[in-house]
């Protein structure tokens, strides 16, 4: 039965991938996610079914459009897939639970929000107030953290990151935080609590650290480029949901 549901949790995931990337292309050109249907966004032909099967379609049709023979980005399947694992290691990890219906919400708006702002290095409101709404009906409900640990952690992720932007305004005269990371960041806070919440910013602090640093080392950015930072928020928060016991016991072994 076990293994039965997880891969009806993996097949769930892959088809809210596929529509992920509806949301991903169509939000930030402020189109609405569901009207119209699906279509080439090169020829604008309506898509049928056998054009929208996740990751499949994209594999039988070579990468292109079955109409205008246009290259579909591989973007589409990755999401899929992407969507798809964290899915599958959210059941695996807890089971068909509160705590896997919080986190599969709150990883689902971390994958659009993360290709939003790597490709147009904004993080849309409107995924920040879905986020937010849900995780106060979620703690209401007991389906996720307590309030306090809510409150607690909507301070310690959304109020460190203010800091850090209010202090690199006053000392360096840059905007050392955008607003968006600031209010994503306080929407993880309300839905894991304010221990991965602090494990989060760690993370994304480390990742963004070395990521940032392989990428001056390429040539690929200069030093004083903008790199989008909500990637590294979702990667952080990601890593801390599913291993955040182990990772914060290890790291206090390091200095206890």
């Amino acid at each position: 039965m076990g293994y039965f549901l997880g891969v009806i949790v993996f097949l769930i995931g892959l088809l809210l991938g596929s529509f992920f990337n509806v949301c991903i292309y169509r939000i930030p050109r402020e189109q609405s996610i569901i009207f119209p249907p699906s279509y080439c966004t090169s020829c604008c032909k309506r898509l049928t079914w056998r054009d929208l099967i996740p990751v499949f379609s994209w594999i039988f049709l070579g990468g292109k459009c079955r109409y205008c023979k246009q290259r579909i980005s591989y973007r589409y399947p990755l999401i899929e897939l992407t969507t798809g694992l964290i899915f599958l290691l959210l059941y695996i990890e807890f089971g068909i639970s509160g705590t896997f219906l919080t986190y599969s919400i709150l990883c689902s708006i971390l994958i659009i929000a993360t290709v939003i702002d790597i490709e147009h290095q904004i993080i849309p409101n409107g995924l920040v107030i879905t986020g937010t709404v849900a995780g106060i009906a979620l703690t209401l409900a007991g389906l996720s953290v307590n309030w306090k640990d809510a409150l607690i952690g909507i301070l310690a992720g959304g109020g460190t990151f203010l800091l850090v932007a209010f202090l690199s305004q006053l000392i360096l005269k840059k905007e050392g935080m955008g607003g968006g990371d600031i209010k994503l960041m306080a929407m993880i806070g309300l839905m894991i609590g304010w221990k991965l919440t602090i494990l989060t910013i760690l993370v994304s602090v480390y990742a963004g650290g070395l990521v940032g640093g392989l990428l001056l080392l390429c040539g690929i950015k200069k030093r004083g480029d903008a790199i989008p930072y909500g990637p590294f928020i979702a990667a952080g928060t990601i890593v801390s949901v599913l291993f955040g016991d182990e990772l914060i016991l290890w790291y206090l072994n390091l200095f206890l």
